[in-house]
C-alpha cells in the first residue's frame, strides 16, 4: 500500500484513541469510599468496607466471640450482608457506563474482493464516526450525573440497614424483656392456682374458683409461649440483616433495653430532613442527567452516524491502487430525532415533578416522626415516674391488708399480677418510644422509610385496678 493510505490509517488510530481514558479512571474503589464515609458521617458508626471468604470469617467470628452490642451488631451487618456487597458492586456498574461513555466507537475495517476475466479486483476501506466524538462530553455528562444518583441510592440503602440492625436490637432486648416479664407474671398466677388447689382440697372454696385459677394460669402459659416465638421472630429477624446461618445464631445481646436518653432530638427537624436527604440527591441527580440527555438529543437530531474514512481500490484491469477519503452519513428524512428530544423533555420534567414531591413527602415524615418521638416519650416517662410507682404502691398497701387480715391472699396475688402486666406494657411502651426515635434518625440521616410511616402502634394497656375481694 502507498504512504498515502499509511498516514490515512494513523490518522484514524489516532481520532479513535482521542476519545478513550484510562481504564484505570475513577475507579469503582474510590466511589466505594466515598459512600463509605459518607454513612459514616450520617449514621455515626463505623462503616467497614464488605470483606469476602477468610476475611469475612475472621471478623465474624472475631465480633461474635462477644455479646452484641448495638455497634459491633451494625459491624457486623456492614461486614456479612451480601446485600451491603450487591450495592457497592452497582457502584461499580455505574462507573462502568461513566466510563464507556467517554469512548467513540472503534475504527470499522472492510475488504471486499471482486473476480472479473482481466483478474482480481480488491477493494479496502477503514472509517471511523465523526460525529460520535463531539457528543462525548454530553454522554459524559450523563453517566457522571447517573452516577452521583447511584451513590445516593445506595448510601441511602445502608443508611437503611443500619437503622434496620439498630431497630432489631431493640426488638430483641425487648422482646426479651417482656418474656422475663410474663414469666414472672406466669410465676404470680401458678403461685395462686396452688394456693387455691390447697384451699380446694380443705373444702374452703368453691369447684368455679378453682377452675378461675387454673384459667389464668393456662392464659398466662399461652402468654409467656407467645412472647418467646416472639422473641424467636426478632432474632431471625436480625439472624437475616447481619447474614448469619444456623450454625452462627447462638450469639447473645449485650444488656437490657436502656432508658432513653435525657435530650430529645429538637431542632427544626424538618429542615433538616429536606437538608439531608439521599432521596432528594438521587432524585435530583435524575433530573440532571435527564436534562442532559434532552440536550443530547437536541444536538443528534436525526444525525445516527457521520463516518469518515480512507478507501483503496486496486483495479482489476491494470492492477494500479487508487486511494481516496470516504464519508458517508445517514439522511434524516424519516427520523428528524425530534421524539427522542419530546421524550428526554418529558422524562426530566417527570423526575422534577417527583423531586417537588418528595420534598413535600420528606417534610411530613419529619413532622409525622418527631410527633411520634414526644407522644411515646411522654407515656414512657408518666408510666415510669407516676404509673409503676403506683402499681407498685398498690401491691404494698394490698399486702399490708392481708397482713392485718383485712383481706384474702388472691387479692395480694392479683395486684401482683397487675403489676407485672404494667411492667410489661413500660417495657413494649419503651421499645416503641426507642423505635420512634430511630425511624426519626434514620430521616435525619437521609433515609426516607416509606414503611416505618405505616407502622405506629400503642402499646396494649394493662388491666384497670380492681376492687378487694375481701375474704
Amino acid at each position: 500500500m502507498s504512504r498515502r493510505f499509511s498516514v490515512a490509517v494513523t490518522a484514524l488510530a489516532l481520532a479513535a484513541t482521542s476519545g478513550c481514558r484510562s481504564s484505570g479512571e475513577g475507579l469503582a474503589a474510590h466511589d466505594v469510599a466515598s459512600v463509605a464515609g459518607d454513612l459514616a458521617r450520617r449514621t455515626g458508626a463505623d462503616a467497614p468496607l464488605p470483606a469476602y471468604d477468610d476475611v469475612l470469617a475472621n471478623a465474624r467470628m472475631a465480633l461474635l466471640s462477644h455479646p452484641l452490642t448495638e455497634e459491633s451488631a451494625v459491624k457486623l451487618a456492614l461486614l456479612g450482608n451480601a446485600r451491603v456487597r450487591a450495592s457497592y458492586e452497582r457502584l461499580g456498574i455505574a462507573r462502568a457506563e461513566l466510563l464507556q461513555a467517554g469512548l467513540i466507537s472503534n475504527p470499522v475495517f472492510s475488504a471486499s474482493l471482486k473476480s472479473f476475466s482481466a483478474g482480481p479486483e480488491v477493494e479496502l476501506g477503514l472509517a471511523q464516526s465523526f460525529i460520535d466524538i463531539f457528543f462525548v462530553p454530553l454522554r459524559r455528562q450523563v453517566a457522571a450525573e447517573e452516577l452521583g444518583a447511584m451513590q445516593a441510592q445506595v448510601a441511602r440503602d445502608l443508611v437503611r440497614l443500619v437503622y434496620d440492625v439498630r431497630r432489631a436490637i431493640v426488638r430483641v432486648r425487648g422482646a426479651q424483656e417482656v418474656t422475663k416479664v410474663r414469666r414472672e407474671g406466669l410465676s404470680a398466677v401458678a403461685a395462686a392456682r396452688e394456693l387455691m388447689k390447697k384451699l380446694h382440697e380443705a373444702g374452703n372454696v368453691r369447684d368455679a374458683d378453682l377452675t378461675v385459677e387454673e384459667v389464668g394460669a393456662a392464659r398466662a402459659q399461652l402468654e409467656v409461649d407467645v412472647a418467646e416465638a416472639l422473641c424467636r421472630e426478632a432474632r431471625e429477624t436480625l439472624n437475616v440483616l447481619l447474614g448469619l446461618g444456623a450454625a452462627d445464631s447462638g450469639w447473645t445481646i449485650d444488656g437490657p433495653l436502656p432508658a432513653l436518653p435525657p435530650a430529645g432530638i429538637s431542632g427544626e427537624v424538618e429542615t433538616r430532613a429536606i437538608a439531608t436527604s439521599l432521596d432528594l440527591v438521587e432524585q435530583c441527580a435524575h433530573v440532571q442527567a435527564a436534562l442532559a440527555a434532552a440536550g443530547l438529543a437536541q444536538r443528534q437530531g436525526g444525525l445516527a452516524h457521520m463516518d469518515l474514512g480512507a478507501v483503496g481500490k486496486r483495479e482489476a484491469s491494470d492492477g494500479a491502487w487508487g486511494f481516496g477519503p470516504e464519508i458517508s452519513t445517514s439522511i434524516p428524512i424519516f427520523d428528524t430525532g425530534a421524539a427522542k428530544v419530546l421524550a428526554a423533555s418529558a422524562r426530566a420534567r417527570e423526575h422534577a415533578a417527583r423531586h417537588e414531591q418528595l420534598k413535600v413527602e420528606v417534610g411530613a415524615a419529619a413532622r409525622r416522626f418527631l410527633d411520634r418521638v414526644t407522644t411515646l416519650r411522654a407515656r414512657e416517662r408518666t408510666m415510669r415516674e407516676i404509673y409503676l410507682p403506683l402499681r407498685a404502691r398498690l401491691v404494698e398497701q394490698t399486702t399490708q391488708s392481708f397482713n392485718a387480715m383485712q383481706i384474702g391472699a388472691f387479692d395480694v396475688l392479683d395486684a401482683k399480677e397487675a403489676e407485672v402486666d404494667a411492667r410489661r406494657e413500660h417495657v413494649e411502651t419503651l421499645a416503641a418510644a426507642w423505635l420512634a426515635r430511630l425511624d426519626l434518625s434514620e430521616l435525619l440521616a437521609g433515609s426516607l422509610n416509606r414503611e416505618r410511616l405505616e407502622v405506629f402502634s400503642v402499646p396494649e394497656p394493662a388491666e384497670r385496678p380492681t376492687p378487694l375481694k375481701g375474704h
